[in-house]
């Protein structure tokens, strides 16, 4: 006799042993039942457990480490007791977010830690007693040498994503940090990859690990519909991109491209063509980042053009598609991008512009991850032209929103009633996209402060009992 699903239920959030306070604070966040990261993970860490754990962004994995630590945690202690350690201030600011939520009907008080904020104001807040603290290495390490925080009051350390730590030259910050740790019982080493670096931090940091490893490569594309079209040299290639958008009306999307300079040309090109979106670059302050972020996240703003170093830690549950106005260089980048659709069982859509000479880079995509590649073809000119049009029509509407005036609808119908309207209607059109030329301009042009300092990578440590 074989079982149906029903005798064999999947597990719940009670019978991983998580309780009730901590249940209501998933309930608040919207989760119903555990996904699968967070069914294998939760009940090894609750044991106490090191775990080194494959996973991608958007999987659910906050949750994964984030409910049983959080249910470890002894308030009593009146000091912190958790630290979780990323890559970039977005990703920190998530963290922080999404732990609040969980703990939240626990009393819990969880606190972040990055740069582009008053160190002071940070300060303030450590003072006043946290549980759990998310930090990016370099703001952690300027509040450890300030006395703010004691590193060694933390009982769990959580290194997320920290292959990316690494690859954005974070080596020796995070070998300081995670030495003067000194009592950390319990560690959590999370990446989407294993690579030399973060096999050695597991191999120095961790002692009887657990190591999860939910086949990463795979998981980064599942859900995933990955497409591309075979561009030319016809036509420039922001053309060909302006045709995808007509072709695929993505809900929001990150383009994706190799260089800042091409960032900003993109940007303003898309801008010409009445489309709403903005550049994110290294060079943005952080108040301006974060209201961009603020922006597509509240679905204000539908595409958003960003180099890979510019998107690190961002994390968009609604996004449809990711575009790649460029293949990168290095397979693994690939996976990063494309991952940042599909999250958390949604389904995304993955678009690449693929020149003749980078065709043969798809087949090493589809080798070394199994990635199933479909290829697209534009419509017949035509056809093209009308979509292409409909799709200004549909941008210009909605970046107009609610800012047209009486008096200038009065007029708009005027207009459209004369002989001539026509003309005067493409004239306007011709006017608007020079003055968003212009605009862009004068911004790109502005002074830009100089890029921080990369920091120099060490050669991997040797392996170090604990």
């Amino acid at each position: 006799m074989t079982a149906s699903k029903d005798e064999f239920p999947e597990p719940n959030f009670s019978d991983l042993g998580v309780d009730a306070d901590i249940q209501a604070g998933l309930r608040d966040l919207g989760y119903q039942q555990p996904l699968a990261v967070q069914r294998v993970a939760i009940p090894v860490i609750l044991e106490g457990r090191d775990v080194s754990m494959r996973a991608k962004t958007g999987s659910g994995k906050t949750a994964a480490f984030g409910i049983p630590l959080l249910q470890r945690i002894d308030r009593r202690r009146r000091r912190p007791s958790l630290l979780v350690l990323a890559p970039t201030r977005e990703l920190a600011a998530q963290l922080g977010t999404e732990l609040r939520a969980i703990g939240k009907h626990r009393g819990l008080e969880v606190a972040t830690a990055y740069g582009g904020v008053p160190v002071e104001e940070q300060k303030k807040r450590l003072q006043a007693g946290i549980d759990v603290l998310a930090a990016t290495p370099g703001r952690l390490l300027d509040l450890s040498q300030q006395k703010a925080v004691r590193l060694a009051d933390f009982q769990a350390v959580v290194l997320d994503e920290a292959d990316e730590m690494l690859s954005m030259g974070f080596f020796e910050d995070v070998t300081k940090i995670m030495d003067a740790c000194q009592g950390a019982k319990q560690v959590i080493i999370l990446s989407a990859s294993l690579e030399q670096d973060t096999a050695a931090l597991v191999d120095r940091y961790t002692r009887d690990v657990i190591r999860i490893d939910l086949s990463a490569d795979k998981l980064s594309v599942e859900g995933i519909r990955n497409i591309y079209y075979l561009i030319g040299d016809d036509l420039p290639r922001h053309h060909y991109l302006l045709h995808v958008l007509a072709v695929e009306q993505p809900h929001s999307a990150i383009v994706f491209v190799n260089t800042r300079q091409d960032a900003g040309v993109l940007t303003t090109v898309l801008a010409r063509e009445g489309w709403r979106a903005e550049m994110i670059s290294g060079q943005l302050p952080q108040r301006e980042r974060e209201r961009v972020m603020a922006a597509i996240k509240d679905q204000r703003l539908k595409l958003l053009v960003a180099t890979d170093l510019a998107a690190r830690g961002i994390d968009i549950s609604h996004l449809s598609h990711v575009i790649n106005f460029s293949l990168p260089e290095d397979p693994a980048i690939f996976l990063h991008r494309v991952g940042r659709t599909g999250r958390v069982d949604r389904e995304g859509t993955a678009v690449s512009l693929v020149s003749g000479k980078r065709v043969h880079t798809l087949g090493v995509l589809e080798r070394q991850f199994g990635i199933k590649f479909e290829r697209k073809e534009f419509p017949p000119a035509t056809e093209m032209t009308k979509l292409l049009n409909r799709a200004r029509i549909t941008a210009l509407l909605e970046a107009a929103g609610q800012n047209i005036a009486d008096g200038y609808l009065a007029l708009a119908g005027e207009i459209c009633s004369h002989p001539r309207g026509h003309e005067i209607v493409a004239y306007l059109l011709k006017r608007h996209a020079d003055s968003v030329h212009d605009e862009k301009r004068s911004l790109d042009n502005r002074p830009q402060a100089e890029p921080p300092r990369r920091r120099r990578r060490r050669s991997p440590p040797r392996r170090r009992r604990r």
